[in-house]
């Protein structure tokens, strides 16, 4: 009956394992994951001088600070356009509780990249959120200088350069800026902007780029 139960316990000890190392191996094959925060601060210009095919002629960049990911560059191309509802702007409420208008993506790509190793996040946003107060326009329409609006977005990210060669994740993030400078058209040139930003990493364990 001891050997019995030996027998039993000897088998069952195999088995688990033979489980754990499965289980580890799995873990292992999903790749890394990291969880990571962004802040930073800079600026954003709108240049209609620029002629671009994609058309993303608005230019943010920023020096950035993660625990996770340590210090980083951002530089984002985009295009975002006054969400209109039968030729009329949509109305909307900020999150100060003001009466605004609202304005939506149109496209946007960006980099982030790492200080210390070089190496490169390349994102796409996928959603934006953005209400400008009513306040920040004057009687003709045009944008005042001094306006704070404060833009949310969604970004996936599509890969990068060195180990984010095949990375993938999201990125959800806030900025807060400050309109500096008005165009001849009465549009927003030059901006200063605050980031904070929130997002995952997921890095394949093989990767053929």
């Amino acid at each position: 009956m001891k050997k019995f139960l030996l027998i039993v316990l000897t088998v069952t000890l195999i088995n688990v394992h033979f489980a754990m190392a499965a289980q580890d191996s799995n873990e292992k094959n999903t790749g890394d994951k990291i969880d990571f925060s962004l802040i930073g601060n800079g600026y954003f210009i709108n240049s209609s001088i620029v002629n671009r095919e994609d058309g993303l002629s608005n230019h943010m960049s920023m020096i950035g600070k993660s625990k996770q990911l340590g210090e980083a560059s951002i530089n984002v191309l985009a295009e975002v356009a006054v969400t209109l509802n039968n030729g009329i702007p949509k109305s909307c409420i900020t999150p100060d509780g003001d009466q605004g208008i609202s304005a939506e993506l149109v496209k946007a790509k960006g980099i982030i990249q790492l200080t210390k190793s070089g190496d490169q996040l390349f994102t796409e946003a996928t959603a934006l959120s953005l209400c400008i107060s009513l306040q920040c326009f004057d009687e003709e329409g045009k944008v005042k200088e001094g306006c704070i609006f404060q833009p949310i977005a969604t970004a996936k990210i599509t890969g990068g350069t060195g180990k984010f060669s095949c990375a993938s994740g999201q990125i959800n993030d806030i900025h807060t800026r400050t309109v500096l400078a008005i165009n001849p058209k009465g549009e927003p040139f030059g901006s200063i902007s605050g980031y904070s930003g929130q997002g995952t990493i997921y890095i394949p364990n093989s990767c053929s780029k």
